[in-house]
């Protein structure tokens, strides 16, 4: 009760307000359109033959938009709609004629003393009435536009939210997604480790053995204290060093790693854990099945708005000879799926034979600048 008492006394000043000013407009109009005509008629006696009529419509406006806000605009099919508009149009227009006409012509005129107050209400009525049914219909659609526009906002602030809260859910499902995928490069790669230093403790190398674990700890470490879904190349090249150093004692001296990168690239960021499945998926099929020594090199460099990365092989290449898709085994596949998640598609992956021999995984993907993170921001101020 208290709220409807509240906003009906809010539309009646507003509504007073922009009558006073328009009343105003139209008394200064009378008043200089009288002098260029040669009659005498004061700017207050002007303001008494416009005002009441402007001052009546904005006492009757609460009554306009109660019967508008009854009866809304989707209901103006309904044939009980639309008389009860019309009806209320011209109760509306009865009202205001007759208060207008009386403080015009009877308080503030003589005009009412001339033709008496029945007589001055039906020339009133006569005179105004379709001016004044149309004001009625005026204030209604202003009252709609102004209902429907409010509407319009809060839809459109409604769908922001919406949006909002949709790119946030499908952001905090992506970083699940790959949180997912890096965690099943863990256990794949710890199984196949093991499975080496199983291989050789039964052979009885204990000291191979006992580097490989030493290694495999060190490489443990590294990946659980890594939470983050990117790095920069250099911190992804130190990750990977620790997994070469693995490989290296298992396979002595017939493994050697060329590495080049371009100044540039190392300051990319890079989805964590993506080289070393790679190098991994190129030892396991471009070394270890052959008997003599083999190499494996590493180019990153950055080439206009992409970071572009080769790992190459000299082993016996692919089986048909031809490009393929990155592989199916779990490493390459995972490596893909996460490029998807981070970069849609705009990336390639590709498994091809390399000129001279040997497969080649070529990865492109956009170049950004990996953040600072607080371990780099210490050793700067060490540095310092």
């Amino acid at each position: 009760m208290q709220n409807s008492i509240k906003r009906t006394a809010r539309i009646v000043g507003v509504a007073l307000v922009v009558c006073t000013l328009i009343g105003l407009l139209e008394a200064s109009q009378v008043y200089f359109m009288s002098a260029r005509a040669g009659r005498s008629l004061s700017f207050a006696r002007a303001t008494a033959t416009t005002m009441p009529s402007w001052f009546v419509l904005a006492a009757l406006a609460p009554f306009v938009i109660a019967i508008a806000r009854r009866f809304p605009l989707e209901t103006l099919r309904r044939p009980s709609t639309l008389m009860a508009h019309v009806g209320a149009a011209v109760v509306y227009s009865v009202l205001n004629i007759l208060l207008a006409g009386w403080l015009s012509d009877f308080v503030f005129s003589d005009l009412g003393q001339r033709y008496g107050f029945i007589g001055n209400f039906w020339r009133l009525l006569a005179m105004y009435f379709t001016i004044v049914v149309v004001q009625y219909f005026s204030v209604v659609g202003i009252y709609y536009a102004f209902v429907y526009s409010r509407r319009y906002r809060e839809k459109e602030r409604a769908a922001a939210e919406l949006q909002v809260r949709a790119a946030a859910l499908e952001a905090s499902l992506s970083r699940a997604n790959l949180e997912a995928l890096r965690m099943q490069l863990n256990p794949h790669f710890l199984f196949n480790t093991l499975n080496t230093v199983s291989v050789l403790a039964l052979k009885g190398e204990k000291q191979r053995v006992s580097r490989m674990v030493s290694r495999l700890s060190d490489l443990l470490r590294l990946s659980l204290e890594n939470d983050r879904q990117t790095l920069s190349l250099r911190e992804e090249l130190e990750f990977l060093e620790r997994y070469l150093e693995i490989e290296q004692v298992r396979f002595k001296d017939r493994l050697t790693v060329k590495v080049d990168v371009e100044p540039a690239a190392y300051d990319a960021e890079v989805p964590s854990l993506m080289l070393q499945p790679i190098v991994e998926n190129a030892v396991k099929y471009g070394f270890s099945q052959t008997i003599g020594p083999g190499e494996i090199s590493i180019d990153c460099r950055v080439n206009g708005e992409m970071v572009e990365i080769e790992v190459s092989d000299t082993g016996p290449g692919l089986p048909d000879g031809r490009a393929q898709s990155a592989g199916t085994g779990v490493g390459l596949t995972n490596t893909r799926a996460r490029l998807e998640q981070l970069y849609g598609g705009n990336y390639t992956l590709e498994l091809v034979d390399r000129p001279g021999g040997g497969a080649q995984v070529r990865v492109r993907f956009p170049f950004s600048p990996a953040p600072v993170t607080s371990r780099q921001m210490s050793q700067l101020a060490g540095n310092a």
